[in-house]
């Protein structure tokens, strides 16, 4: 096809094919035919996508004054000291650095990988969009390992991907571990079974605070030689000796993703990485857009990762608090689910009423239907003092509800 370099517009209208049914017919000067039916249309898999759910507020407009939020999951003691300081001296006037080189660096040298192992993005939700259309498209198909967070299903939908969902994380009632062997067994037979191309873990699992058995991953690359693994680690910094995944990254099928949002509180700054082979880096980094991460975002990340007495502090502060809301719940008649992580699970038999009943008080906890978990609220952990509070508020939330959850008559 040519086109005359004279007159655009006459170069369009003689380039155009021939209007088709529910096709607009151009005019001589290149505009639709008035009474066309035409219109931009976008492409059909989008149709049924819903976007993720996140928190218990669309946006911080949402939230009433005063209101302690444990919808979402932080570190307890905030960031780093000296993080303002830290941005405070940016250059906002000249453009980031496209390739985050100090940050990446700095991650590369805490974790004892190459710098070129490593991509930056702003937040891990970008990287996790950006892995997704690096490897996903029409006639693939990515297996999600739920319930879990819900933007591995959107984003791979969102590339017209076919998405299933392997449900080998269901809390089963009884609180016992799961058996890794039996998990592994399960999710190799899913993989191979869906003729996966991606698998999306959460390790520790959102929202069941559970840790995967990483160490068995082989089994699963052997059932789906295609598919790469994306093993999302947000939470894991903030655990006490849980073993990553990110030895497997060399064998270029598995992917690691890690987030500032949680172990060093930078939710609003956005702040993340993927670990990977460096041909998965490669490639991911091509649908990654130019200066993603902002200028202050890489001063934040570089001053938080060198910070690591204030990450072991935030670890402690965690297992702290977790302890003490784990045994306030279970005092109360409930009983939460085992968690490693900086959020704890707890059936409460209407999740949806005790988060509004809780919400009345001021207390904003995370209603888990959108994880398929009707039934249960997500807990963040918080400072002991804010814990009390909700632990205060909890008894009356329930019996308010009307469902049959039993409280221990006499329990604080």
């Amino acid at each position: 096809m040519t086109f005359d370099r004279g007159d655009p517009a006459t170069a369009l209208h003689q380039a155009a094919p021939a209007a088709s049914p529910g096709r607009a017919a151009l005019g001589p000067s290149g505009t639709a035919v008035e009474g066309s039916a035409a219109r931009p249309e976008p492409v059909p898999w989008l149709a049924s996508l819903t976007p993720a759910t996140h928190g218990a507020y669309h946006s911080p407009r949402d939230r009433p004054d005063g209101v302690l939020d444990f919808s979402a999951n932080g570190n307890v003691i905030g960031p780093p000291p000296g993080t303002a300081d830290a941005i405070a001296g940016v250059d906002v006037t000249r453009y980031p650095d496209p390739t985050a080189h100090d940050l990446r660096a700095a991650i590369a040298t805490r974790e004892g990988i190459p710098a070129d192992c490593v991509v930056a993005g702003n937040g891990s939700t970008e990287l996790i969009w950006a892995v997704a259309r690096a490897y996903l498209g029409p006639g693939r198909t990515a297996l999600v390992c739920g319930p879990t967070y819900g933007e591995y299903a959107v984003a791979s939908a969102a590339t017209g991907a076919s998405v299933q969902i392997a449900p080998l994380l269901w809390p089963d009632g009884r609180g016992e571990a799961r058996d890794p062997a039996e998990f592994a067994a399960g999710l190799a037979r899913c993989a191979h079974e869906s003729d996966a191309r991606m698998i999306w873990l959460c390790h520790p699992n959102n929202p069941t605070g559970e840790a995967l058995p990483v160490r068995r991953l082989g089994e699963v690359m052997r059932a789906a030689p295609e598919a790469l693994i994306v093993v999302d680690e947000a939470y894991l910094l903030l655990t006490d000796g849980l073993p990553s995944a990110l030895t497997g990254i060399e064998s270029g099928r598995l992917a690691v993703l890690r987030s500032m949002t949680k172990d060093a509180a930078l939710a609003g700054i956005r702040v993340g990485a993927l670990l990977a082979a460096p041909e998965v880096v490669e490639i991911v980094r091509r649908v990654v857009p130019p200066w993603s991460v902002s200028s202050v975002a890489q001063a934040a990340g570089c001053h938080a990762v060198a910070d690591v007495a204030h990450l072991r502090r935030a670890r402690a502060a965690v297992a702290a608090s977790r302890d003490h809301l784990v045994d306030g719940l279970r005092r109360r008649g409930l009983a939460p689910r085992p968690s490693v992580a900086n959020f704890v699970l707890v059936e409460v038999g209407n999740g949806r009423l005790v988060a509004e009943r809780l919400l009345e008080r001021g207390l904003a906890v995370r209603d888990c239907a959108s994880f398929g978990l009707p039934a249960h609220v997500r807990i963040g952990v918080r400072s002991i003092p804010d814990q009390e509070r909700l632990l205060a508020a909890l008894p009356d939330a329930l019996a308010r509800t009307g469902d049959p959850i039993h409280l221990r008559s006499g329990q604080a």
